[in-house]
């Protein structure tokens, strides 16, 4: 059994969340799926959609920064996630329907950790 632990300094907020195309993000989607690495919301429904968390440790900085055209601001969330270990997050904000990548606070493959206790019936809290 594996037990997975957060502990925040506050260095997340040191990065500077990304503004990234819906273009961009469906590329992404399409990426991760076709990878078996996107979390939870497997959806077309555009509300869930843009409000997710992926992994990013997986894969190259380079294979993923050049989904998002190596914008610097992607490249500087991607690479922190990478180096602490974290999961990145898409958030849609509505009253300026920009899409944000920010580095997540979910250790980077925590949700298939539980997903796998949930099929070998351990409930997790």
């Amino acid at each position: 059994m594996s037990i997975t632990t957060l502990l925040s300094a506050g260095a997340l907020r040191d990065v500077k969340p990304a503004t990234v195309t819906a273009r961009q993000l469906a590329a992404f989607r399409a990426f991760a799926r076709e990878r078996g690495e996107l979390l939870d919301h497997d959806d077309e429904d555009p509300l869930v959609a843009c409000n997710f968390e992926a992994r990013a440790c997986p894969w190259s900085l380079a294979s993923i920064c050049a989904l998002f055209d190596y914008d610097e601001g992607v490249i500087a969330v991607v690479e922190e996630a990478q180096f602490r270990g974290l999961n990145v997050r898409f958030d849609r904000d509505d009253a300026t329907r920009s899409i944000s990548l920010r580095v997540a606070s979910t250790p980077d493959g925590s949700d298939r950790q539980s997903r796998a206790a949930r099929g070998l019936g351990i409930a997790s809290t």
